[in-house]
């Protein structure tokens, strides 16, 4: 287990385990022939960065890939998101970064863009003249007409997760309105346990918490907003934060969130029991499955975790006549190549073979996140209880039929959302200041 070992050795932090995480056309055999003929007479050495996979989930990627491939080693290193953005920007400038590195679209992608090599070749000459069909949203990874990165995994966010031994212990099930949560809340706090744990000081959590409330108002409009075609600062946008303020004045959000980051904080307070809920989306689908949650316990330390159910639901409406169960997203991760890489060739072998190789997809439809490509479909063997199957089945029609795209492009106005969030949630701006802050920045992008 070389590879394994690897990958240990080489993280910066082992305290989250930020489960990887569905499909139609097949990857054709122009695809399948062009990775199996490969030259094992050059030998390479790749250095892959990520957040997800983590050191806990890393493992079966890397053995699976050197079986097919043992020409080419691949050296892991996990870093956190909180950690990662800024840390491997700056070493993809030097020599000294990745070859494979993990991106995010909206922002994240506009950023990097530079840095990444041009993927779009290497997937006609790889995969087909038809790349596009057989895989689902590469177009959120194209930036200038660049395809900066490979779509690995496709996830939305709209969801809370339940720790339904911490809600049957103080007697309640999963709220579906703002009524009934006060209530979970209040029995919650009673056993001496948090509500809904927010990471509110990652600006992506609250930024995934408050779509799912802007979708609930008028599914649709916040996309509009932020483009440009429908005014931000407008009476549905106010009622969005006002309703985001209100998780935090009515308990739901728990004291001092602004100061807890998703990961590790909230995570850990969640599976550990501290919480009853955490507002995580389809990206920790795997978390409904024995593995999973058998790797919990080993993490923590805690063998009663290896027991717990842990179970994804819609967003609680928390607004009058809410339209609740939709997502917001596409690609949560996908694969890109540094502009720098020595070995480019390589790097795409490997890239080739994480985003668009039955083999390498199947490992993502085994964490039950949807494939990027098309043929390969969930597993939900692993799944703990028909309860949790029926409600990862729940998902499938949103994630085929997304609000609108989790991240936003424009780095600016994602910033000034993100910090507008956390002014009002702190009570250092009113939802109308707000809005128009928001508005001021994209009437200047």
């Amino acid at each position: 287990m070389k590879i394994t070992q690897r990958a240990r050795t080489s993280v910066l932090s082992v305290f989250t385990i930020t489960a990887v995480m569905f499909g139609t056309a097949a990857c054709g055999d122009e695809a399948s022939s062009e990775q199996d003929s490969v030259d094992t007479s050059e030998t390479a050495t790749l250095q892959w960065w990520s957040w997800n996979p983590d050191t806990n989930t890393v493992g079966d990627y890397l053995e699976g890939f050197e079986a097919a491939h043992p020409e080419i080693t691949v050296e892991h290193r996990f870093i956190q998101y909180s950690d990662y953005v800024n840390g491997s920007r700056l070493a993809l400038q030097s020599d000294d970064g990745p070859d494979v590195f993990g991106l995010q679209v909206g922002s994240m992608s506009e950023q990097f863009a530079p840095l990444a090599t041009d993927l779009a070749p290497l997937a006609v000459a790889g995969i087909g003249e038809d790349w596009t069909d057989q895989m689902l949203a590469t177009d959120q990874f194209v930036v200038d007409e660049k395809q900066v990165a490979m779509p690995w995994m496709i996830t939305g966010a709209g969801t809370i997760w339940t720790n339904d031994a911490v809600l049957a212990e103080a007697g309640v099930e999963a709220p579906t309105t703002l009524d009934e949560w006060k209530v979970v809340c209040e029995k919650l706090a009673a056993i001496d346990k948090a509500c809904l744990v927010q990471g509110a000081k990652d600006g992506w959590q609250n930024l995934d918490v408050f779509q799912a409330i802007a979708n609930q108002i008028d599914t649709g409009a916040f996309y509009d907003s932020i483009g440009g075609t429908k005014p931000f600062d407008s009476p549905e946008m106010i009622k969005a934060f006002d309703a985001w303020k209100h998780l935090f004045d009515a308990g739901i959000i728990q004291e001092g969130a602004l100061a807890s980051a998703a990961y590790p904080d909230a995570a850990d307070a969640f599976r550990q029991g501290d919480a009853g809920m955490i507002a995580f989306g389809t990206w920790q689908n795997s978390d409904a499955t024995n593995s999973v949650t058998s790797a919990y316990a080993e993490t923590y330390g805690d063998s009663t975790i290896s027991d717990t159910i842990f179970t994804p639901h819609p967003f609680p409406a928390v607004v009058p006549d809410a339209t609740t169960g939709s997502l917001a997203g596409g690609p949560d991760v996908g694969w890109a190549i540094s502009a720098n890489s020595d070995e480019p060739d390589a790097a795409w072998t490997f890239v080739q073979w994480l985003t668009a190789s039955d083999d390498g997809q199947a490992l993502i439809g085994k964490t039950l996140q949807q494939p990027a490509l098309k043929s390969v479909s969930i597993d939900m063997s692993d799944v703990k209880t028909p309860e949790q199957i029926k409600a990862l089945d729940a998902q499938l029609p949103a994630l085929e039929d997304m609000a609108g795209p989790r991240q936003i492009k424009n780095a600016d106005v994602q910033t000034a959302l993100e910090t507008e969030l956390a002014s009002v949630a702190s009570g250092q701006s009113s939802s109308a200041d707000a809005v128009a802050v928001v508005q001021k920045v994209i009437d200047g992008s």
